[in-house]
C-alpha cells in the first residue's frame, strides 16, 4: 500500500512539474512553432535517473498527462498534443534507455568517456528522434517549414538536456541537502561568499551588452567548483543560468551581439551554459574521485603503519638509489638505532660485507622485474655484535605511470631457522656417536681429491683404520665401554692429525682418514703417530680399563683410479696388517 501511494505521489509530482515547465516554455512561442528552450525534458530525465525502475511508469504517465494538458491549453491544441507528447516523452525514454544500456545512469559526468556518452545520448540521439516527430507534426498540420522546426527542436531540446540534466539530477539526488547538513559554519560561509561572487560577476557580465565578457564568469564558477566540488559546480552554474536567462529574456546581455530574435539568443545562452556545465562538472567529478582516492590512501597508510609499527618483522622502503625512505620501529633492536636516525642512509650498510653483492643483485632484479618478488638471505651484525641471518621479500613500488620509484621489503629474522638447518646439515654429515664426519662426507672428499689428482696435482693419501679386538671389548665390558672406546679413538685421532685432514667413521669400528696434499710418507708418519698414541693411552670408563691397539692400511690417491679402487687398496693393506699380528701399519702395493 505504501508503495502504491509512493508511486501515485511521484506520478502527481512528475505531472505537475512537467505541466508548469512546459506551459512556461510553450506560451511565448506556440504561434511560431516549437519551443527553443525546453526545461521540462531534463527535469523528467533527472527524475528517472534519481528513482528506481519500479517508479518509472508512474513518472512517465504523470509527465505524459502534464504534456497533453500543456500542449492542449497553450500549444498546438488537443489533437496535436498526442503526437507532440510522444515526441517529448519518447526522447526521454530513449535517453534513459541508452543511459541504462551504456551503464552511465549515475555519475554520467565522471570521466571524459562518460561525458561524450552523455552528450551523444541526450544532446544528439534523443533530441533527433523528438525533433523528427515534432517537425513532422508542425509541417503537416500547420504548414511550418520542416527543416527549420527540426533544427529549432533539436538545438533547443539538445542544449537544454545537456546543460540542465546534470544540475537537476544533483538536486534530485539529495546531495545538496546532505552537503548542507554535514557542512560546518565556515564551509557554509565560504559557499555563500563564492556564490555571491559568482552572482556579482554574472550580473556585471549579463547586465551590459557593450563588451563580450562571457569568459569572466568561468573564473568564479571554477573557483567554486574547486572549493565545493559537485555542489559548487551545480549551484554556481544555476546562478549563472538564472542571471543569464533573466537578462536574455529581457533583451540584455552579451547574447544581443548576435542580433536576431529571442530564439537565437536563447539558443546561444543554452550553448554557453552547456559548455560551462561540461567544463565544471568533469572537474568536480575528478576532484571528488581524487578526494575519495586520497581518503582511501590515508586509511590504507594508517592500517599499513599500524601493522608495520607493531610487527616483529621489519618493513623497509628504499628508493632506486638504495637510500632508506621508511623503516618500521622493529629495526631498533637489530641496528641499535631508531628509524629516524637511519632515514636517508644506505640500506646496504646494514648488511654484512660478504653478502652485500647478493643483496644488491636482488634489489636490482626487483627494479628490473617489478611484478616479481625477490627473496634473498643475508647476514647482519646486530646491535649486540652477534651475526644474525635475515630473509627479505622484496618487490618494486611503481607510480601511476608504472615507473619504478623504489622497493619495499618485508624482512624477517631467520637465525633460528638457519641454526636448525645447520644442525640438520651437521646431522646429515656427522656420525652421531663420535662427532666425526660420516661415510658420505668421506666419500665426497675422496672423490674431490681424485679430481685434483686427475689435473696433475698432488692429491694426498688415504688411510683406513680398524680397532683391534673391538668385539672382545664389547663382549667383556659392554656396549657403553665400547662406545667410550670409539669416542676416545675419535678424540685422539683429531688431536694427532692436521687441521685440514678429514677423519671419518666408516662404520662399526672402522675409521678413515684423508690426508689432502700429503705424500705416502707423510701419511704414514701421521698414522703411525696415531697408532702409538692410542697404544700408549689406557682408556678408562668407570671401573673398566681398556688397553687398545689399531691396525691401518695406507694408499696414495691416484688420479687414474676411482675412489672405490683407492679404498680397496687401503683395505688390502689393512688386512695384511691384521694378518701379520695387528697393531701395525701397512702400505698398499
Amino acid at each position: 500500500m505504501a508503495t502504491g501511494k509512493s508511486r501515485l505521489q511521484i506520478g502527481l509530482f512528475s505531472g505537475l512539474i512537467y505541466f508548469i515547465l512546459a506551459a512556461v516554455a510553450i506560451n511565448p512561442v506556440h504561434s511560431s512553432g516549437v519551443a527553443t528552450f525546453w526545461p521540462a525534458t531534463p527535469v523528467l530525465l533527472a527524475l528517472l535517473i534519481a528513482h528506481s525502475r519500479r517508479k518509472w511508469g508512474a513518472i512517465l504517465i504523470g509527465a505524459s498527462v502534464g504534456s497533453l494538458l500543456a500542449s492542449s491549453l497553450f500549444g498546438f491544441g488537443f489533437f496535436s498534443a498526442f503526437p507532440m507528447a510522444a515526441a517529448k516523452i519518447g526522447e526521454v525514454v530513449v535517453a534513459i534507455g541508452l543511459f541504462s544500456r551504456m551503464k552511465v545512469r549515475r555519475g554520467f559526468l565522471g570521466s571524459l568517456d562518460r561525458i561524450w556518452r552523455h552528450v551523444l545520448t541526450v544532446g544528439i540521439i534523443a533530441p533527433a528522434l523528438g525533433a523528427t516527430i515534432a517537425a513532422a507534426v508542425t509541417a503537416t498540420r500547420y504548414d511550418l517549414p520542416f527543416a527549420h522546426q527540426w533544427r529549432t527542436w533539436f538545438v533547443g531540446h539538445g542544449l537544454s538536456m545537456v546543460a540542465l540534466t546534470p544540475l537537476v539530477s544533483l538536486l534530485f539526488s539529495g546531495a545538496a541537502t546532505r552537503w548542507w547538513r554535514s557542512a560546518t559554519r565556515q564551509m557554509r560561509g565560504e559557499a555563500a561568499l563564492l556564490l555571491g561572487a559568482t552572482a556579482v560577476v554574472a550580473v556585471g557580465v549579463f547586465g551590459q551588452d557593450r563588451l563580450p565578457l562571457l569568459f569572466l564568469p568561468i573564473l568564479p564558477v571554477m573557483l567554486t567548483t574547486f572549493r565545493l566540488g559537485l555542489i559548487g559546480a551545480a549551484t554556481s552554474t544555476m546562478v549563472l543560468a538564472a542571471v543569464g536567462g533573466y537578462a536574455t529574456l529581457h533583451g540584455v546581455g552579451p547574447a544581443n551581439f548576435l542580433g536576431g530574435d529571442i530564439h537565437i539568443r536563447f539558443e546561444f545562452l543554452q550553448l554557453y551554459l552547456a559548455s560551462t556545465v561540461l567544463t565544471a562538472f568533469p572537474v568536480a567529478a575528478d576532484l571528488s574521485r581524487r578526494q575519495s582516492l586520497y581518503r582511501r590512501l590515508r586509511e590504507s597508510e594508517a592500517r599499513y603503519r599500524l601493522l608495520a609499527d607493531h610487527s616483529s618483522d621489519i618493513v623497509l622502503s628504499i628508493d632506486r638509489q638504495g637510500r632508506i625512505a621508511y623503516l618500521s620501529p622493529s629495526i631498533e633492536p637489530v641496528a641499535g638505532r631508531s628509524p629516524s636516525q637511519l632515514l636517508g642512509t644506505r640500506a646496504l650498510q646494514l648488511v654484512h660485507p660478504i653478502d652485500r653483492d647478493l643483496v644488491l643483485v636482488a634489489h636490482r632484479d626487483a627494479i628490473h622485474a617489478p611484478t616479481g618478488t625477490q627473496i634473498v638471505e643475508y647476514r647482519v651484525r646486530v646491535a649486540d655484535g652477534a651475526l644474525r641471518w635475515f630473509e627479505s621479500h622484496t618487490r618494486a613500488v611503481t607510480d601511476e605511470n608504472r615507473a619504478v620509484t623504489g622497493t619495499v621489503s618485508m624482512i624477517r629474522d631467520v637465525s633460528h631457522r638457519k641454526s636448525l638447518e645447520a644442525e640438520l646439515s651437521r646431522a646429515a654429515s656427522t656420525d652421531p656417536l663420535t662427532g666425526l664426519a660420516n661415510r658420505r662426507v668421506f666419500d665426497a672428499a675422496l672423490a674431490a681429491r681424485i679430481e685434483v689428482a686427475a689435473q696433475g696435482e698432488r692429491a694426498g693419501s688415504v688411510a683406513v683404520f680398524d680397532l683391534d679386538h673391538f668385539k672382545t671389548v664389547n663382549d667383556r665390558f659392554g656396549h657403553d665401554v665400547g662406545d667410550h672406546v670409539l669416542q676416545s679413538f675419535a678424540r685422539i685421532a683429531r688431536s694427532v692429525v692436521r687441521e685440514e685432514d678429514v677423519v671419518a667413521r666408516l662404520g662399526g669400528e672402522e675409521f678413515g682418514i684423508l690426508f689432502p696434499g700429503a705424500d705416502i710418507a707423510r701419511a704414514q708418519y701421521l698414522s703411525e703417530r696415531l697408532r702409538t698414541t692410542l697404544a700408549a693411552t689406557p682408556l678408562r670408563h668407570g671401573e673398566a680399563l681398556v688397553e687398545l691397539t689399531v691396525s691401518a692400511g695406507i694408499a696414495a690417491i691416484d688420479g687414474g683410479e676411482s675412489a672405490a679402487a683407492v679404498l680397496r687398496a687401503a683395505d688390502r693393506a689393512l688386512y695384511a696388517a691384521k694378518a701379520e699380528g695387528r697393531d701395525r701399519l701397512r702400505l698398499a702395493a
